[in-house]
């Protein structure tokens, strides 16, 4: 599927390794040599090498780095194959088959390390390493240069003969093959090649190897569903087209970048440009977060009317989900070798310095709605840019659509994540619907990668049906986002209306502090994946043993809010230029009193999140973070919610993603 965004799957491993049941490990007849592994508790590591290049052309060997855990001969045999490409695939499955505890109960797995990744053979480019959206055309020329011939031996076909090699090394008859993301493409391609040797397959986020679409144009043209379909109660008074919006914005900023300021936890500013290939990123980097995408509507409404803040805020919320991995865990090198076999918009006879005018011409071609909401220009930002100056591309080793063989007809779950732009729901459907018998389950709410992603346990509870031998069942119900659905600060108190019974600066001020809480709130929505981080306009807040702290914390230029909520009270000094000075509490149920401008004031809160954040904090210092979650969360899904939250307590960048 060429000019997709990266399809390698990130899972935190965190304390995935201590966790592992052990497992029982009697001898075993296969033919491999079996050890313990080192580094890991109750598995076993062995090395098959494989030739480089089976044709003899190149000599050389890769090896392969394989781990077991269970080798019970009474079980079948499971190959978990890892996203990408470029996965390191054993780290990947450890931290995986947690989460679905039933595939090791019901087989004993083995994975491995794809060559080029990992512990076989790593691939480095060390340009490439330090680009962290995989796009750069300098750095893919100099890691093409770098590989030399061998780089067109990493890739799909290879790997399909290196999985071959293995099952033949284990002695067994069949495979069930569990992948996701790039791993689906990667068992799709096994089952063709060898359909006689799969028993069944697990797809989670289908790549569909007869996508020969050079520009990835499934991903644009699910936006427009997605951002309608995640957006807060359904984009009700915050834009009635959510994705002409983005259109819209995305044609202005090609004309001019925004530019804005995001803050970091410890309150400093960070100067940003936003075009519209940063927005596009966006809309990618939330397939691994889509309250993040839910967030996008009404920022981009915003942006249009002049106040890039909330958008900028975004942006930088999703770059932190596009840091890449250390090399051992992600092979931007072997990533790059998708070149060698993804369809590209030019012919092998094009000379170097025509292909993006070529590139540009088939676009026209194919005329300016087929990019909608974006243009030529940011759909050739990823594989397209990446392979601009790759040597002898495109090599000729896809075949033709309609040329590949069937699929066996055997036993498949298909897993969707209903919100996917990296794999989206049509390519699903068109792989269900060429493999009989097979069973698509869509998990609305949920972007890439489902059983890692999917917080209210539908998709992992139709593996567990389908694993058992029983139907899957139908779709998900949607998973709500938690976004809280507040309206965003205005961007100076002028703006601000006085509340009732109040007049001038001190009734704008008191709306302000209602206001700033709503942002707070939003800030502790799952929107963002840490329990720190900057306000709006300026200043911190943080989550620490039950309580919220804030800094300076700034929703509205000018008004800033400083203090501790603890124990269903949030104690509040109010400062900035703008704003009538003085202490305030804030107490469940809203209200809020205290001295503004020297004023007494006692008034009720109209705001969302002024109510939630004191009752979240009412059970006192032990009170989870969670807790202030629930309270906050604004409706959705109270499970989704959770899960987001207990994400942000393990790691506060769960989820990086390589490139969009």
């Amino acid at each position: 599927m060429a000019a997709a965004r990266s399809r390698y799957t990130p899972f935190a491993l965190g304390v995935v390794l201590a966790g592992l049941l052990p497992l029982a490990l009697p001898a075993s007849s296969w033919a491999l040599d079996w050890r313990n592994c080192p580094e890991l508790r109750a598995a076993e590591c062995a090395t098959l090498r494989v030739p480089l290049d089976r044709s003899a052309a190149l000599p050389g060997r890769v090896p392969l780095k394989l781990v077991r855990l269970d080798a019970r001969a009474a079980k079948p045999t499971l190959v978990y194959l890892s996203g990408g490409p470029g996965g390191a695939g054993i780290e990947e499955m450890l931290a995986v088959l947690p989460l679905v505890p039933t595939v090791a109960e019901r087989y004993r797995v083995v994975g491995f390390d794809q060559r080029g990744t990992g512990g076989s053979g790593l691939l480095r480019c060390p340009a490439l390493e330090r680009d962290a959206r995989l796009r750069s055309v300098s750095a893919g020329a100099a890691c093409a240069r770098r590989l030399g011939a061998a780089r067109t031996h990493y890739t799909t076909p290879d790997s399909v003969e290196d999985l071959e090699a293995i099952r033949r090394e284990l002695g067994v008859e069949r495979l069930t093959l569990f992948g996701i993301s790039y791993g689906t493409e990667l068992a799709l391609a096994y089952a063709r090649a060898h359909p006689d040797r799969v028993d069944r397959l697990i797809l989670d986020s289908v790549v569909d190897p007869d996508d020969r679409d050079p520009f990835g144009l499934a991903g644009f043209r699910a936006m427009g569903p997605s951002l309608a379909g995640l957006c807060p109660r359904r984009c009700r008074s915050v834009s009635a087209d959510p994705a002409a919006d983005v259109a819209t914005l995305a044609a202005r900023l090609r004309r001019k970048a925004a530019r804005g300021v995001a803050y970091d936890r410890r309150g400093r500013r960070h100067s940003r440009s936003v075009g519209p290939t940063a927005l596009a990123d966006l809309l990618y980097d939330s397939d691994y977060n889509p309250p993040l995408r839910a967030a996008l509507p009404a920022a981009v409404r915003a942006a249009l009317r002049g106040d890039p803040a909330p958008l900028v805020r975004l942006v930088a919320e999703g770059d932190g989900l596009a840091e890449l991995p250390a090399p051992e865990s992600f092979s931007s090198a072997r990533y790059a070798t998708v070149c060698e076999e993804t369809p590209l918009p030019w012919e092998l006879s094009t000379p170097l310095g025509e292909r993006l005018g070529e590139a540009r011409r088939r676009a026209a071609e194919l005329g300016p709605e087929a990019f909608a909401p974006f243009d030529l220009e940011t759909a050739a930002a990823d594989e397209i840019g990446l392979c601009l100056r790759w040597p002898d591309v495109p090599s000729g080793r896809v075949p033709a659509p309609g040329a590949e063989a069937s699929y066996p007809a055997v036993p498949t779950l298909i897993l969707q994540g209903g919100e996917d732009l990296r794999t989206p729901p049509e390519g699903s459907a068109r792989v269900a619907a060429d493999i009989a018998g097979s069973e698509r389950v869509v998990v609305p709410g949920v972007g890439h990668a489902v059983v890692g992603g999917d917080p209210s346990g539908c998709g992992q509870r139709a593996l567990r049906r389908f694993l058992a031998g029983r139907a899957a069942g139908g779709d998900c119900p949607r998973v709500g986002t938690g976004v809280p659905a507040a309206a965003l600060p205005p961007v100076s108190l002028r703006r601000v209306a006085p509340l009732r019974g109040l007049r001038g600066r001190v009734g704008r001020t008191a709306a302000a502090v209602g206001i700033t809480i709503d942002d707070l709130a939003f800030s502790l929505s799952p929107v963002f994946l840490a329990y720190s981080g900057g306000g709006l306009r300026g200043g911190s807040f943080a989550v620490r043993r039950g309580q919220v702290v804030v800094k300076r914390f700034a929703a509205i230029r000018g008004v800033r809010v400083t203090g501790v909520a603890r124990r269903g009270r949030l104690r509040l000094r109010i400062g900035g230029r703008a704003a009538a000075h003085g202490h305030v509490t804030l107490r469940s149920g809203g209200r809020l009193s205290g001295r503004l401008g020297g004023r007494r004031v006692s008034v009720r809160l109209p705001g969302f999140g002024a109510a939630g954040l004191a009752q979240a904090t009412a059970a006192g210092s032990g009170g989870a973070p969670a807790s202030v979650a629930a309270a906050v969360s604004g409706g959705g899904s109270p499970g989704a919610f959770r899960a987001a939250f207990a994400r942000k307590s393990s790691h506060p960048r769960l989820v990086p993603s390589p490139a969009r």
